[in-house]
């Protein structure tokens, strides 16, 4: 039974109505895929149509449901059905009623039965789990962080208005595909971000990603080939709800509560700090180290759980990192190379050895053009080039057993044309033998025709010979026992007792002896006899064979088979060298015996099937080879996929190594995590839960990660007990946490740092690191307006009015308006116009955006240049993980009241100082900066303020704008 809030809703919705809702749930239950789970306090249960959810209440009698609430799905119930549903079904489905009192008697609910059903449901889930209760809890708060951080965002996009552009353009960035990229001029500034997903307000097929934000200007990438006379010549551009990120956050976290990450012992070692002990590697790094990069190496390819490397600026995270990287790879294990931002990772990718095969993995828009050529994409023809090279010689030794004719036409391949013509001689070999033996037979019996005549004198004549001879044998063998019988006798009859009667043995047996010579003397001239009276008779009968036509004829016929029979045979030999030369460079082929006697027609018939074997394996495997080439060719799908899983070092963000196809089910030995000071909890576990261990590489006295002034709002309505633990995991990071709460076993400070200039290290190490950094810098020449590489210009000496801040145009990140400071602003631009040549690596850091843009313009106007100047004047973000030789920071804010908005957060100001390597320039309002109603903050300054005037250079700014303008 609806009721009057849920047709309502519905009539709101517009796309259906209370019936076309039931009649909807009636045939997805009837098919049996209606999915519903229950919820408690109160009781209810909420069925999932495909575009709605609906809120059921059992009525009084259990025969009935009143439709309570209807909603559109979200991504909050996508999740929630994926942790559990029930599926109903059930032929009968559902009906509409208007009133309870008109349900037919002795109709269910089914209610006791579903709530039993989910009852068991859960019961499997808990012991599925089987977490420990905090650990649980744990995982839930990261659950409600998540998805309340993305319902804001999907609420924020999809209500917000779309970005108004006044024209559009084709632009010369860089193209990497056949999509079309345009830039938008927009009306006014907008919140838009690189890499988010926009369409073209009234033109939704219209979709592609933004490249690039300058100022008003927008590039587009879009997803697909555009018509530029497609796209309106003002319009707007609308932000895309997208949850690509959450998903991947709740996706790591439900790994984590299904006892499925890698590394199973994860959850505990994050909740628990049960990090287990371990004896770093004693083994040398490829390029030296000091000694805490060399600790964090050693201890990097032993630790089984999670290393903590604590690198503050410019002591070299990015080198240990590389080397860590190298050295597991080294022993065989994969690894990945993570981090919040593309800059980050692709700085990592640029420096790693050559030797080491590296993917990069990500949205090329956002990627350096180096970290490009490290893309699968791009690495795919080289690996095709690679392989076929590798292939190349073996397809050429095989070419011989390749066939380049299409199926079903007769073969081209040279060594089977050879063993065709094998066969064909062999097959004629054959049938000539054949014909001589016919020809043979037919001969034999013309003879026996032709010799008809004597045939009968001339069987006599054999048979009288074969008689003879068998009497000359029985002769032949009676004389030589003879013969035998006498020397026996003859060798004893001198000597011994018994020598006079060998004597007359040897006598009487001599006789016998002569006598058995002279009958076989007279066998032997019958014998004699017999043999010339045949040949007589033989030679007889071959004048008659001679003489007769038909037996003449068929000994021709014999000869010139045989004479055909040798030839073949001497051309199958020939074939048989070939193809034995064709197989010889062959790798790994059958091997072949030697060719045959010349008459051994057997043997040639067998020689013939072993070839024809060698030579149909061999064509098998020319075959698969020449099929495998070409498909290599056209198969960058499957080379990628191939690139990836044998990389040694798979780069990229946190979230883009769950959001590529690329990746998935891919696992990692270690993954090594750069700027984890700035990386939330959810955005952390999305790489942790895919590696077996992790090595975490930041600085939580840098950036914290970013926190949206919605979700700061959310967070700071929260009451009870779970918001301080929600603000906690908000502000602070998990490297801090884990840092802090890591054994010494476990963690390692670098405390060597190379970069900044020794009086302006000095300061950072006091204030930040409390004095454990030690510097080994070369220095550099003098500066030509400053006695110090570490300087302020003060413009506190400036009328109020001068130095003040003013309220900015430029809408900032988090939403709110900025603020400009054009004083400031013309400082810097003196400060640069002057430095640009001493220092051509350079950057001016201000806070705001709108600061930022008002510098831009200036620099802009004496300079020109205006691409080299936007990519060398930014906020404080811009330049994290960045170093140049100069830098020129404005603090833009200047008041009365001591104001400094965010500029409390100290540890953006370690971030904008600490980047530079040969000079720092502070330019702000020493007044509001020490008098700041943020008390750390004014400390800060203070002890600032006391650092440059024992260690540095303080000036008044009219002295310094004085002396630029003398010197320029």
């Amino acid at each position: 039974m609806p009721s009057g809030k849920a047709v309502e809703q519905l009539a709101r919705d517009r796309t259906t109505n209370a019936v076309g809702l039931i009649g909807e749930m009636a045939r997805l239950c009837a098919a049996g895929t209606l999915p519903a789970r229950i919820e408690e306090s109160p009781a209810r249960l909420i069925v999932y149509t495909q575009r709605h959810a609906a809120t059921l209440y059992v009525s009084d009698h259990g025969d009935a449901y009143r439709l309570g609430h209807v909603a559109r799905l979200t991504f909050k119930d996508q999740e929630r059905l994926l942790r559990g549903a029930l599926t109903l079904m059930g032929v009968a489905g559902w009906r509409a009623f208007e009133h309870v009192r008109d349900v037919p008697p002795g109709w269910s609910a089914q209610w006791p039965a579903i709530a039993r059903e989910w009852s068991l449901l859960d019961a499997q889930r808990a012991v599925a789990s089987a977490h420990p209760p905090h650990h649980a809890a744990y995982l839930d708060l990261l659950t409600e962080v998540v998805e309340a951080t993305r319902d804001i965002e999907i609420e924020r996009q999809r209500t917000a208005p779309p970005a108004q552009y006044a024209r559009k353009r084709s632009t010369r960035e860089e193209r990497h595909s056949g999509r079309g990229v345009y830039t938008f001029t927009l009306v006014r500034p907008a919140r838009l971000t690189v890499g988010a997903p926009v369409f073209i307000a009234d033109e939704p097929n219209l979709r592609g990603r933004i490249v690039r934000v300058d100022g008003l200007d927008v590039v587009v990438r879009f997803d697909s080939a555009v018509d530029y006379r497609s796209i309106p010549d003002q319009g707007g551009l609308h932000e895309l709800p997208s949850d690509r990120v959450h998903k991947a956050q709740l996706d790591a976290i439900e790994t984590l509560r299904q006892g499925r990450a890698v590394n199973p012992q994860l959850l505990a070692e994050l909740v628990d700090r049960r990090l287990r002990p371990f004896s770093p590697a004693a083994v040398a790094p490829r390029e030296p180290l000091d000694p805490g990069q060399l600790s964090a190496f050693r201890s990097a390819l032993r630790v089984p759980d999670q290393l903590l490397v604590l690198g503050p600026p410019g002591t070299g995270k990015t080198r240990t990192i590389i080397e860590i990287a190298a050295g597991s790879v080294a022993v065989g294990e994969r690894v990945l190379v993570t981090s919040h931002t593309n800059r980050a990772v692709d700085n990592v990718l640029e420096r790693l050895p050559g030797h080491l095969r590296a993917v990069r993995v990500g949205n090329e828009d956002s990627m350096t053009s180096q970290a490009r050529t490290f893309m699968v994409e791009a690495q795919v023809q080289g690996l095709r080039d690679e392989i076929l090279a590798a292939t190349e010689g073996t397809a050429s030794r095989l070419s011989a057993f390749a066939d380049a004719q299409p199926p079903g036409s007769a073969s081209s391949a040279p060594a089977v044309r050879w063993l065709e013509f094998l066969g064909a001689q062999v097959d004629e070999a054959r049938a000539a033998d054949a014909r001589a033996q016919t020809a043979a037979a037919a001969g034999d019996a013309a003879r026996q025709r032709a010799i008809a005549p004597i045939a009968a004198q001339l069987a006599m004549a054999g048979a009288a010979l074969q008689r003879v001879r068998a009497d000359l044998a029985g002769a032949e063998r009676h004389l030589a026992a003879a013969r035998r019988r006498f020397a026996a006798a003859d060798a004893r009859a001198s000597r011994g007792l018994l020598a006079f009667f060998f004597r007359w043995l040897a006598a009487r047996r001599w006789r016998s002896a002569q006598a058995a010579e002279a009958t076989a003397g007279s066998v032997r001239a019958a014998a004699g006899q017999a043999e010339a009276a045949h040949v007589g008779l033989l030679a007889q009968a071959d004048a008659l064979a001679w003489r007769d036509p038909e037996t003449a004829r068929q000994a021709a016929a014999r000869d010139a088979a045989a004479v055909e029979r040798r030839a073949a045979l001497e051309q199958a030999r020939r074939a048989a060298e070939v193809i034995r030369d064709c197989l010889r460079p062959v790798p790994a082929a059958p091997g072949l015996p030697p060719a045959p006697e010349a008459d051994d027609l057997a043997g040639w018939e067998q020689h013939r099937r072993l070839t024809a074997e060698a030579v149909t394996a061999v064509r098998s495997r020319a075959g698969l080879l020449a099929e495998w080439r070409d498909r290599v060719r056209d198969a960058d799908e499957e080379l990628q996929r191939e690139l990836v899983r044998y990389a040694d070092v798979v780069v990229a963000t946190c979230v883009g190594t769950a959001t590529t196809a690329l990746l998935a089910e891919l696992e990692f030995d270690l993954a090594v995590v750069d700027e984890a000071g700035q990386i939330s909890t959810p955005n952390l576990l999305v790489p942790l839960v895919r590696a077996k261990r992790s090595v975490l590489v930041g600085d939580h006295h840098q950036l914290p990660p970013y926190l949206d002034d919605e979700v700061k709002g959310w967070m700071e309505s929260l009451r009870g007990g779970a918001a301080e633990q929600v603000a906690d995991l908000l502000r602070r990071s998990a490297f801090e946490r884990l840092y802090l709460s890591a054994d010494d076993q476990h963690r390692v400070m670098l405390t060597i740092q190379r970069r900044m200039p020794e009086p302006l290290a000095r300061f950072v190490s006091d204030r930040f690191y409390s004095g454990v950094l030690t510097t080994e810098h070369p220095g550099g020449p003098s500066d030509s307006v400053f006695r110090a590489p570490f300087a302020m210009v003060d413009t506190a000496d400036q009328p109020v009015a001068r130095r003040a801040e003013r309220p900015g145009r430029r809408q900032e990140e988090w939403g709110r308006g900025g603020y400009i400071n054009p004083f400031e602003a013309d400082l810097i631009t003196l400060l640069i116009t002057w430095y640009v040549d001493q220092y051509p690596d350079w950057a001016v850091i201000v806070p705001y955006r709108a600061q930022v843009e008002l510098v831009t313009e200036q620099l802009t106007k004496a300079l020109g240049d205006a691409a080299v100047i936007a990519d060398n004047v930014g906020t404080v973000d811009a330049f994290q993980g960045g170093e140049r030789d100069l830098i020129v920071y404005g603090f833009t804010r200047s008041n009365k009241q001591g104001d400094i908005g965010f500029l409390k957060e100290l540890r953006r100001i370690n971030v904008a100082i600490t980047r530079a390597r040969r000079q720092l320039v502070l330019v702000g309002d020493g007044s509001t900066l020490r008098a700041a109603r943020d008390r750390p903050f004014a400390e800060l300054m203070l002890a600032l303020t006391d650092h440059l005037t024992h260690s540095g250079d303080l000036r008044p700014s009219r002295e310094v704008q004085q002396q630029l303008e003398g010197l320029l």
